[in-house]
């Protein structure tokens, strides 16, 4: 093996490694937020759930493949190489759309976040005290929601709770959540596939030259 096959074989390796601990990023950045926006997920539409849902099937699923384009590199297998090449391309094609889903409907979402929070309050109040603790919340848009209402405890650090120190608003603290949430995984999706074209080149010439190389063994 010459000195361009050794340097493409451990390139390979080592770009399948950062895939695989981007795949974990992904991954991980999904649960992150899907345990993060619990609380709000009986009253949020399918859409605003999609997206760290998607996140994590996408991250699993490169960390899978990434691991198994590793295997392939250090063995030089054809088969194994050829076939982690088609994942990769059928996974950049589904991270381009994840990302490109996210950017076009990330406004709509935050938008929607406001109108869902309000009827959340008004139809149970007692359950929005759930979203108020883990947002460090208070009310759609602030204390002066509940009006002339004695303000709940999960609308304060420290008692009594009154509107001097209560939290701001729910609405703005989801919505910075949901913004921050489809900037980061539109930005990560777009570097990882970026990146991961050129390990499909990358490995496609070393199942070549592992192809090459099972043919001259022959004779």
């Amino acid at each position: 093996m010459g000195c361009g096959e050794v340097l493409v074989k451990y390139v390979l390796f080592f770009s399948n490694l950062f895939f695989a601990l981007a795949g974990l990023a992904l991954l991980g950045l999904g649960v992150a937020v899907q345990l993060q926006i619990s609380p709000v997920t009986d009253i949020a539409d399918a859409a605003i759930q999609a997206a760290p849902i998607g996140s994590m099937v996408v991250g699993g699923v490169v960390f899978l493949i990434a691991f198994f384009g590793c295997c392939g590199a250090i063995k030089e297998s054809n088969c194994m190489l050829i076939t982690y090449s088609i994942f990769m391309i059928i996974l950049m094609i589904l991270k381009i759309t994840l990302a490109s889903l996210i950017f076009v409907n990330l406004d709509k979402l935050v938008e929607a976040v406001p109108r869902l929070l309000n009827e959340a309050f008004n139809k149970d109040r007692i359950s929005f005290q759930e979203i108020e603790r883990t947002f460090q919340c208070c009310g759609p848009t602030g204390p002066l929601s509940y009006r002339d209402v004695m303000l709940p405890e999960s609308c304060c650090a420290s008692l009594p709770c009154t509107i001097v120190n209560a939290y701001t608003g729910c609405d703005a603290k989801v919505q910075n959540l949901m913004e921050s949430f489809g900037l980061a995984i539109g930005v990560v999706a777009i570097v990882i596939v970026a990146i991961e074209l050129v390990a499909v080149v990358f490995g496609l010439c070393l199942a070549n030259h592992a192809r090459n190389k099972s043919r001259r063994s022959r004779y």
